[in-house]
């Protein structure tokens, strides 16, 4: 009757059949020809030395790619691409290395360079790499018997480096996530409904729930009320993660491709082959167990001296989280990012700079600022955030398809509360460092519950065959 079980035994069920769906529809689908095959083998055999130029998007590395035809030096745009020290210095070269070691698509454009050539951008799936090669070490001397030996693996090998192509072809036919419409308002409200948002405990309280269309995908849309009730049944460890606007706009994104994907697999009758429905019940009972062994420990009581003493012995567990408040500055484009970020350190107002440019409404209408919050509000930004010192300017950051300006304006560091506050807490810390003993107390008191009566001699007439 628990609802996370619930929503976690229906999760995996559907993921179990999309999972299906995808062998069946792409990966079984795979081949390797000779040609790839003994290309591959050939490539495995063969080191080889590059240098290339990091752009986190296809403009910047367009424009990387013109700085070198116009007679740009590779190494001088190296010191300015990148920010670890070690390829700044040595012109982001990478050194030797062999097939099957870098990402698929760098490889592939790599390989097929001829020794000082420079590619065209290549999209990895870390972003953006313009390669030029520097040097190739061949095997001297390769036999057809060592290739027959080694072919089966190789074809494997070949098909399994398809698999991301594949993949993305196969979605791509189905889904056009651009064509994804959001009413920006109804989604706000939807993002602070999970609790999830950066603005002050005021603010969240006035939540609004409309039943009004908030996300259009060609002839289908979704009413607010439907989509959080989509993001409900997604199991905690998912919800949680969803920590910015553009984060939920990815999770909604996510939820209309899986539902395209679910109803093929449907049609297809995918959900009643009896591989899936066994790979179901393993995973059914794996949730299972994770839920009893939490039920288990849930009910397991300690003295409140033993609870005391591993409050008093971890302390760093019950602080009270540490803040800060900051300024933002949020744009859609790079070029007016640096722009504003030179006016700033001349002596422009940061204010100002928000309330005209910053793409967030709340930024916007109160100066950039945004009030104390908790820093794990802040996401994949928070180290960096917070290591920060109060007035110095930070950016511009990169967060997905946006470019931030920062100031922190304050900090407040975390207080250990009282143990009358983290009671509860303490004991579900208890109760997870002893859960293994606490398990292994239950599981014997189980067998002493039970009586296990051994007939040797019909015991000892099975026969077992190897």
């Amino acid at each position: 009757s628990d609802p996370e079980y619930q929503k976690e035994l229906n999760w995996d069920k559907k993921q179990t059949i999309l999972a299906y769906l995808k062998d069946q529809e792409i990966y079984a689908k795979l081949t390797a020809t000779d040609k790839e095959v003994r290309d591959a083998y050939y490539k495995s055999n063969e080191k080889i030395s590059v240098r290339h130029l990091f752009a986190s998007t296809e403009e910047e590395a367009n424009n990387l790619y013109k700085f070198l035809q116009n007679g740009s030096d590779f190494k001088i745009l190296a010191k300015q691409v990148f920010t670890d020290t070690t390829l700044q210095n040595n012109g982001g070269y990478l050194g030797y290395f062999s097939w099957g070691e870098m990402d698929p698509a760098f490889e592939d454009a790599a390989y097929a360079l001829n020794i000082g050539e420079v590619s065209k951008p290549v999209k990895t799936k870390n972003g953006y790499s313009i390669i030029k090669l520097e040097d190739r070490k061949s095997h001297p001397l390769l036999t057809e018997t060592e290739f027959l030996k080694k072919k089966k693996h190789m074809e494997k090998v070949v098909r399994m480096r398809k698999k991301r192509s594949a993949e993305i072809e196969y979605i791509n036919k189905l889904f056009a996530p651009k064509k994804v419409w959001f009413d920006e308002k109804i989604l706000s409200n939807i993002f602070n409904n999970l609790s999830y948002s950066t603005k002050s405990s005021t603010e969240n309280s006035k939540i609004q729930t409309s039943s009004a269309i908030c996300v259009k995908y060609e002839n289908k849309s979704y009413k607010q009320t439907e989509l959080e009730q989509k993001i409900d049944n997604i199991p905690v460890y998912h919800r949680e993660k969803i920590s910015s606007l553009e984060g939920l706009k990815t999770i909604i994104k996510g939820i209309i491709l899986q539902d395209i994907l679910y109803q093929i697999a449907i049609k297809k009758g995918y959900d009643k082959r009896k591989e899936v429905n066994n790979t179901i019940s393993k995973y059914n009972i794996n949730v299972f167990l994770k839920y009893k062994r939490k039920e288990i420990a849930v009910k397991t009581t300690f003295p409140d001296s033993v609870t005391y003493k591993f409050y008093t012995d971890n302390t760093q567990y019950f602080k009270s989280p540490d803040e800060m408040n900051i300024q933002e500055i949020i744009l859609k484009r790079k070029t007016l990012a640096d722009s504003l970020l030179a006016q700033l350190k001349n002596g422009t107002d940061f204010g100002l700079l928000a309330k005209k440019y910053s793409f967030r409404d709340w930024s916007s209408n109160n100066n950039g600022e945004m009030g104390f919050a908790e820093v794990s509000k802040y996401g994949i930004l928070k180290d960096s955030l917070w290591k920060s010192e109060i007035g110095k300017l930070i950016g511009p950051l990169q967060i997905e398809d946006y470019y931030g300006i920062f100031k922190i304006l304050g900090k407040k560091s975390g207080e250990i509360k009282k143990y009358d506050q983290v009671k509860n807490d303490a004991v579900r810390l208890l109760n997870k460092e002893k859960s293994k003993s606490i398990m292994q107390e239950y599981i014997d008191r189980l067998k002493s519950k039970v009586q296990i009566k051994v007939n040797e001699n019909l015991l000892g007439s099975i026969v077992i065959n190897n």
